[in-house]
């Protein structure tokens, strides 16, 4: 956009003098509605950036919580590139330090998601880690392939669980079972993203899958490249469930 008009409003009344949040705002969980109507007056100051179209994006915050300064800095940078916004379309966030998707980092990734066009990106890893499945403890490796939409991230994976067995002679059986999976990594431009798999297994080696085998797996960021990994093993010709937990990097 060539040109964003900036208008300030310092209020020293409530912006919500009827305690009741804008309905042009992204989805607030309930506990931040609650929270606005019952401290209207919480909210003293706004700003609100005017675009060319005469769409407008609207921050309303709290001055203790979030310098005018660093609020009006961020969200102009932000702006700078949102060509997707509709004439006269209005959009607003309310900023709360305490509330994750009222931050104003949230509302910066919100803006990005609406308003400014995108360029998928790609995702290429070697994931390893650890599950517990069946009693025994069974590593992983393999290789990753991510695309990242504006929404979604969708790919697809190769991974090979290892089982262990000691040899009655001395030394140690080793198992191999490659799965080809499919993944959904969900809301990939903010975090903590999640990601879901499906797997099949190629083929069976061991003393815990037996026949067709099918992998669902529900992996949760904690931070960096750690997740937690946790689901089910359906196997034995899709007659047994194995429930599964464990670790990823990558």
């Amino acid at each position: 956009m060539k040109k964003i008009i900036i208008t300030i409003l310092f209020c020293s009344f409530s912006y919500i003098a009827q305690a009741q949040l804008k309905s042009n705002t992204p989805k607030y969980i309930i506990s931040f509605i609650n929270f606005a109507e019952k401290n209207p007056d919480y909210f003293t100051d706004t700003l609100v950036f005017v675009m060319p179209n005469n769409g407008k994006v609207e921050a309303i915050f709290n001055s203790e919580d979030y310098q005018k300064e660093e609020v009006e800095e961020k969200m102009f940078n932000t702006l700078k590139s949102a060509k997707n916004i509709k004439e006269n379309e209005v959009r607003t966030y309310y900023l709360h330090s305490n509330w994750l998707k009222n931050t104003l980092p949230m509302a910066l990734v919100d803006i990005n998601v609406q308003y400014v066009p995108y360029k998928p990106d790609f995702t290429l890893g070697l994931p390893f880690g650890l599950d517990y499945i069946g009693g025994k403890f069974a590593p992983e490796m393999g290789f990753r392939a991510v695309v990242n939409l504006k929404k979604v991230g969708l790919g697809a994976s190769f991974t090979n669980s290892f089982f262990f067995s000691d040899k009655p002679d001395g030394g140690v059986n080793v198992f191999h079972n490659p799965f080809v999976n499919a993944e959904i990594v969900l809301s990939p431009s903010s975090a903590p993203w999640n990601t879901i798999q499906v797997g099949y297994l190629l083929n069976n080696s061991g003393p815990v899958f037996q026949g067709e085998t099918i992998k669902l797996a529900y992996r949760y960021h904690i931070k960096g490249n750690f997740q937690l990994n946790a689901g089910f093993i359906i196997t034995d010709n899709i007659k047994t469930i194995i429930p599964t937990v464990g670790f990823r990097f990558f």
